[in-house]
């Protein structure tokens, strides 16, 4: 028996091989990383200029700041009543004058006010503790910027201030050049700069002058004394006493404009005067209220009983503008004030005076007495206003000089920025 054995020939079987899928992965990974890097080298550059234009933004904002900074720093040392040395601060030293009188003259005439000399008159830097300012005041020209150690933030910010002549009569353009550095004249070589500018418009010291040498609200008395009153001023038709309720002064020594007999300029009974308030004829002279006028910043405000001594010393050091709270007696044989430098003092309470007082300039009271001057040199040139009567056995001399009151009006007073004119551009 045979055992037979077949054998069937089977083909292999194809097994399939599954799709290679790391490469593509490589791919996609390899791409999104370029996009993320590109995205981060984007992120980055857009973050660096980011914090550049904030640097940028901060160190200009600072010269801005420091800019405005010399603005409001000019305006209060034009209003400033002291007299300053080259470093911008008080001085008491022969020939020593305020910063108005430093850097600006105004027209007698047109009262157009312009820069005395130079471009740039004044500088200031920060000091190293940055909380203040050093400043250099020089007599003409440019000022350079003082040289003191920087304060900690790394920064020293300054600024020059300059004078423009406006064609408006009273206004003066007023420029402030700031830096983030030392400045030299209007020259920054900080990181930033700024430039800004503002008009500024005077407030008068003496809106509206007098018509005559003395005049009062109330009476006028003086008896037999020989007051002298003397107006040459034809455009005030040489008024020489001018009240709102009688005039006793039969032996006034009157000088008036040729031609015009003297007794037809003593003008009494005026009801222009008599029928207005105390307030309303301060008012009319002054432009504005008392309570507005003392609080004027370049105003020196000093509280009374005073005597000729505090007057003088209050001259001396710079102020021109005076307002006494309280009564002033005046007896010594000095003098106050000149023509060409003359001074304002108005008195909320009475004015004394007695001896050879010589006076150039304003007196405002609420009434005046001038006894005792025994035939010397007693003078007020200018003029005196009294809000109730005027007494007395004195002879002075009432001298009324228009240019002296024109100075009080031109030259006295505050500055203050005229709104709508602030600018930090050129024209």
């Amino acid at each position: 028996m045979f055992l037979t054995i077949s054998m069937r020939r089977t083909s292999p079987v194809c097994r399939r091989v599954p799709p290679r899928r790391g490469v593509a992965s490589l791919v996609v990974v390899v791409v999104l990383m370029a996009v993320m890097v590109v995205a981060a080298v984007f992120t980055n550059r857009s973050l660096i200029v980011e914090q550049k234009t904030s640097a940028n933004q901060y160190r200009y904002t600072l010269a801005l700041e420091a800019a405005e900074a010399g603005l409001e720093w000019a305006t209060a040392m034009l209003n400033k009543a002291q007299k300053i040395d080259t470093s911008c601060l008080n001085s008491s030293a022969t020939g020593a004058l305020r910063f108005r009188q430093k850097y600006l003259s105004t027209d007698p005439d047109t009262g157009v006010v312009t820069p005395n000399a130079g471009t740039v008159h004044a500088a200031c830097v920060a000091n190293q503790t940055g909380t203040g300012w050093a400043c250099s005041c020089p007599a003409a020209g440019s000022a350079l910027a003082p040289s003191v150690a920087a304060p900690a933030s790394g920064f020293q910010p300054s600024f020059a201030v300059a004078f423009v002549a406006s064609p408006t009569s009273g206004t003066v353009r007023l420029v402030s050049h700031g830096c983030t550095s030392p400045i030299t004249d209007d020259t920054c070589t900080g990181d930033a700069a700024a430039s800004v500018s503002v008009t500024l418009g005077a407030i008068s010291g003496l809106a509206t002058p007098p018509a005559a040498p003395l005049t009062a609200r109330g009476t006028v008395s003086i008896g037999n004394a020989a007051l002298g009153v003397i107006n040459g001023d034809p455009t005030t038709n040489g008024i020489t006493i001018n009240a709102g309720m009688g005039i006793d002064a039969a032996n006034a020594r009157i000088t008036t404009v040729p031609g015009t007999p003297p007794k037809s300029t003593l003008v009494g009974n005026d009801s222009s005067l008599r029928d207005t308030t105390e307030d309303q004829m301060f008012a009319t002279f002054f432009g504005m209220s008392k309570d507005a006028y003392q609080n004027l910043p370049s105003v020196t405000k000093l509280t009374c009983p005073c005597t000729e001594t505090t007057v003088r010393n209050a001259y001396d050091s710079g102020a021109r503008q005076l307002w006494l709270e309280g009564n002033l007696a005046m007896n010594a044989n000095l003098t106050i004030g000149s023509v060409d430098d003359p001074v304002l003092l108005v008195t909320n309470g009475n004015i004394e005076m007695r001896g050879d007082l010589e006076v150039f300039g304003l007196l405002y009271s609420t009434a005046i007495t001038w006894d005792n001057t025994g035939g010397g040199s007693a003078l007020l040139r200018g003029a005196a206003i009294s809000e109730g009567n005027y007494t007395g056995n004195g002879t002075p001399d009432y001298y009324y000089d228009p240019n002296v009151l024109k100075k009080l009006r031109l030259e006295t007073g505050s500055f203050s920025r005229v709104p709508g004119s602030w600018r930090d551009f050129n024209p």
